[in-house]
């Protein structure tokens, strides 16, 4: 089964799309949904997702910068623009991102129908192409997991890139990312936040540092992310969670 993201400021089409497609029939396990660049970025880090359907003009952020935020962290995952600006600038931009294919609203449903067919054997394809190169990497998968880990614990509070995994193991992401959930039952992105709560805890309890603080020590800009990212691992709040400790 599959993930699926849907991101678009404007309701009405992400309303529509919920309802126009047979989700479940394509393979899909769950369909999310996104009206920012924000919230889409949130969903991405905490789930596994393999295509993306992103819209360009949006508040504060456009789709080709996620797209590209995307393509840097999450390469796996396939993205297709579905937009009402036809522009030819977006559309070379879209090409250099490697967008898988570029749409136009009002799009016919059986095209919307046709893309994301030929995106899901397009994933299929690279999973197989990916295994069978894993396969013959098995020999050196333990060291790799303790080369990636030892990495990610040194650098958990900078921006960990694809590029800087697969240039540190001169493997392919992909297999690198199955082999490491494999021994840590973490994927690489949950093992970094995992970290980075457990680095936030240790301040938290032993330090002076504000909450804001705490966020840029462990690697979040926003503090209010940091917040809720804390409160989905440790059940509670950082404030809640140094008050618990400070009283014992």
């Amino acid at each position: 089964m599959r993930n699926l993201l849907l991101v678009d400021d404007e309701v009405m089409t992400i309303e529509i799309l919920k309802k126009a497609l047979d989700w479940e029939a394509f393979g899909f396990s769950q369909v999310f949904f996104a009206y920012n660049g924000e919230r889409a970025r949130e969903i991405l880090t905490e789930h596994p997702v393999d295509i993306m359907i992103c819209d360009i003009e949006m508040p504060k952020e456009s789709g080709l910068d996620l797209i590209g935020w995307v393509q840097n962290l999450y390469p796996e995952i396939i993205c297709i623009i579905l937009t009402a600006y036809p522009d030819f600038n977006y559309a070379r931009s879209a090409i250099s991102l490697g967008v898988y294919r570029f749409l136009l609203k009002p799009v016919a449903f059986d095209e919307l129908e046709e893309t994301i067919r030929a995106a899901m054997e397009k994933s299929r394809q690279e999973r197989l192409w990916v295994r069978e190169v894993g396969n013959g990497e098995t020999a050196g998968d333990s060291s790799m997991v303790r080369t990636v880990k030892k990495y990610l614990e040194d650098h958990y509070n900078e921006v960990i890139t694809r590029k800087d995994i697969e240039t540190l193991v001169h493997m392919n992401q992909d297999h690198v990312n199955r082999e490491f959930k494999q021994a840590e039952g973490y994927t690489l992105m949950q093992y970094i936040q995992y970290y980075r709560m457990l680095m936030a805890r240790k301040l938290l309890r032993e330090t002076e540092l504000t909450v804001a603080e705490v966020s840029m020590e462990t690697g979040y800009d926003s503090p209010a992310y940091f917040s809720k990212v804390f409160k989905k691992w440790m059940n509670q709040t950082p404030v809640e969670y140094r008050a618990e400790c400070r009283g014992k």
